[in-house]
């Protein structure tokens, strides 16, 4: 390749990385314009803004914070707000239940009061006062302590004055016991109005403690009860009444009820609205003092109930909707929530512009610093008009940006410098770099001395390399013309090896065939080998069996003498019995000859054998030496056969190391022949090689170079100190 089109490509590539690079920083800058422009956030980017930045975490940290704070201090304050209220208004309520169950308690007391001074008139009792005189009496009482009237009852329960009889009215039974008493509400004959009767017992001669002898009951006005209801104002909304001991009522503002003895908690077994106030009520007629709170008719109410002293089991309760008491209370919690808002509101205004303060500035300085990242040199460093640590950030960051101009387009200069050939190039802004950035100094410094030193080096090689290239040139004609007359040689000796590895096949293949033959007579030896043993076998099994006959013929021996001494016995029986034995006498001499013949062949038998037996243990010891002989021709066939093996193997590896030597004289005459083909090109090539010598040459001439010492002294003084 040329040194044009080296140099056309190094500008392609060089202009192609400064678009690649230019395209990266123009899109990153783009998107920084992108995201810092106002009224363009996405709903991503925000919660990236408050989730990352600093203005953000400051931002949601303390309004996090106040928010938290504030929100806990309104509902504590709410709810200790609310729980003082209810608890002053149940104190309240219980204590007005209590002040008007004293109040209903004196206005009976009092009129019991003034009952038992009837009761203990003189004149009342005596039988000789008038019906009249009586009545004066009784009507002027009536008249000042404002009552209906009044009544005298004989002791059979019959009034003086009007002729009702009462004999079966709870009052007047209890009076005739000696004890005040104070009736429920009773309706009229007429069934117009109520009253109450207060009873107490006429002593005889109006001494207490002596006999009754009636009964005195006054009638107050039938709505003095009803009127201590209606006084109890505990709200707008509220109300008292009273139940007698089954939980009827005696006394309410709606004297209707009382007519009617409305009993909630009769009534709430058919309608389920009324049990919250029947399970007061039961805790009232069993003479509890509480405070609870019901639902009716959609409105939450509050009771507090109370027993009355000196009556018949009766109780008082006062009751009122929660939201005539808890007015304040919402309106101080809504007070409280404005407040809350109010101050949350502030907060963030003040948050927002102590996270502007702080933020704003370290976000614009990560801006310019990002910027730099990009390679941005040029944009203007933010302003910063405070006096804390964001000033101190934006001084570092002007510093930073300043330095890195400088460095950078110092680096910039010498290496644009030394891009054009320029190597006896300077820095301009020697003291910009500290610190850290020293090292860049040193290197470049580094890289512009090593580049003159190697290029030095390359004009030094270059000039060796035209001096060795013709040297080279001569050599290789030399080498070539050697590399001829041995390629001659070479066919030669490949011609006598062809014959020596002809004579080595034919060897081999005659001791193949030796071989082969020895082997043969190798299986006919072993084959006879296997014959004499299966005779020795034979042989051993016929001495086996001679063995056997003469323990036969042992035997036979036994049994004729056995005969014999039988023969014996029975001749002497027979000559003890005389003429009667004769018969017998004679087959015993019968049998005792045949005993001696038998005994005889016996004899002649075992003879034989043993002659038998000698002969085949004369043939064994022939057969084993036989066998013996033959094992050792056997033993030597095979030698013979194993040396014939050695014979042969050895020819096959001369044949084939003489077919591998005419192999690697063909191999050699090759590599002569390419040894002077590359001999031939090895001379073109250093001539052509000669003359690229020549023009590099020309090309290291065409760069500006600093001096030798300089080059020395800039690889070992110190950073800076080259540059002076």
């Amino acid at each position: 390749m040329s040194k044009e089109e080296n140099k056309s490509e190094y500008g392609n590539e060089h202009e192609t990385i400064n678009e690649t690079v230019t395209g990266n920083k123009a899109e990153k800058s783009a998107k920084r314009k992108r995201t810092a422009k106002k009224g363009k956030w996405s709903i991503q980017e925000v919660k990236r803004l408050y989730r990352e930045t600093i203005k953000g975490k400051i931002t949601v940290s303390v309004l996090a914070l106040v928010i938290i704070s504030l929100s806990l201090l309104g509902i504590i304050s709410s709810c200790l707000n609310n729980s003082s209220t209810n608890s002053t208004l149940k104190r309240n309520m219980n204590a007005t239940a209590r002040v008007a169950a004293e109040r209903v308690e004196w206005e009976i007391t009092s009129y019991k009061n003034l009952a038992e001074d009837l009761g203990m008139t003189a004149r009342l009792a005596k039988d000789e006062a008038s019906v009249e005189e009586k009545k004066a009496i009784i009507d002027e009482r009536v008249k000042v302590n404002e009552l209906v009237m009044g009544e005298i009852l004989d002791s059979s329960g019959t009034g003086l004055f009007t002729g009702e009889n009462c004999a079966d009215a709870a009052y007047f039974q209890a009076a005739m016991q000696g004890q005040s008493y104070v009736s429920e509400p009773i309706i009229s004959e007429d069934q117009s109005s109520l009253e109450i009767r207060i009873a107490a017992p006429l002593w005889e001669g109006g001494i207490h403690g002596t006999e009754v002898v009636g009964v005195i009951f006054l009638v107050p006005d039938e709505e003095f009860l009803n009127d201590i209801m209606v006084a109890i104002n505990v709200s707008a909304n509220g109300s008292a009444y009273m139940l007698d001991s089954e939980g009827n009522v005696i006394a309410h503002k709606n004297d209707e009820l009382v007519k009617t003895k409305d009993n909630s908690i009769r009534d709430a077994q058919t309608n389920s609205k009324l049990k919250p106030v029947a399970k007061l009520e039961k805790k009232m007629i069993a003479g509890e003092t509480g405070f609870g709170t019901y639902r009716y008719g959609g409105v939450k109410k509050i009771m507090a109930y109370t027993p009355i002293e000196n009556s018949n089991n009766w109780s008082i309760a006062i009751t009122a909707p929660i939201s005539d008491f808890n007015t304040e209370t919402v309106v101080g919690m809504v007070v409280t929530i404005l407040i809350v808002l109010i101050s949350i509101i502030v907060a963030v205004f003040m948050v927002k512009k102590l996270a502007d303060n702080i933020g704003t500035p370290i976000y614009q300085c990560a801006e310019r610093l990002s910027a730099l990242a990009d390679g941005d040199l040029h944009s203007e460093v933010p302003s910063i008009s405070s006096q804390d640590e964001t000033l101190i950030l934006a001084n570092a960051t002007q510093d930073i940006v300043s330095d890195m101009k400088k460095i950078i387009g110092d680096v910039d200069y010498i290496l644009g410098e030394m891009s054009e050939n320029n190597f006896g190039v300077h820095s301009r802004a020697r003291d910009s770099y500290i610190g850290d950035f020293k090292g860049i100094l040193e290197a470049v410094r580094k890289i512009k001395y090593s580049l003159t030193d190697t290029i030095n080096h390359i004009k030094e090689s270059s000039e060796q390399v035209g001096l060795g290239s013709t040297q080279l040139a001569d050599g290789a004609q030399s080498l070539a013309e050697g590399a001829t007359d041995q390629a001659a040689s070479v066919q030669e000796l490949l011609a006598t090896v062809n014959d020596v590895a002809e004579q080595v096949q034919r060897n081999t293949e005659n001791a193949l065939s030796m071989n082969k033959k020895t082997m043969e007579i190798g299986e006919q030896a072993n084959a006879s080998s296997a014959y004499i043993a299966e005779m020795t076998k034979a042989m051993g099994k016929i001495s086996d069996a001679s063995m056997q006959i003469s323990n036969i013929i042992q035997t036979i021996e036994e049994i004729a003498d056995q005969t014999n001494l039988l023969s014996l016995n029975a001749s002497i029986e027979a000559a003890r019995a005389g003429e009667a034995g004769r018969g017998f006498a004679v087959v015993a001499g019968e049998i005792g000859h045949l005993a001696n013949q038998c005994t005889d062949a016996v004899e002649d038998t075992r003879k034989l054998i043993q002659a038998a037996l000698s002969e085949v243990e004369s043939g064994n010891r022939i057969a084993a030496e036989m066998a013996d002989v033959l094992q050792g021709v056997i033993d030597g066939m095979d030698e013979i056969v194993k040396a014939v093996d050695a014979v042969t193997e050895n020819s096959n590896e001369q044949n084939v190391s003489m077919q591998q030597v005419n192999d690697a004289i063909e191999i050699i005459s090759e590599v002569v022949q390419t040894n002077s083909a590359a001999a031939e090109q090895t001379s073109a090539t250093s001539q052509e090689l000669s003359a690229q010598a020549v023009e590099l040459n020309d090309m290291i001439d065409k760069f500006r170079l600093g001096d030798e010492e300089e080059v020395n002294a800039g690889q070992t003084a110190e950073p800076g100190e080259a540059e002076e």
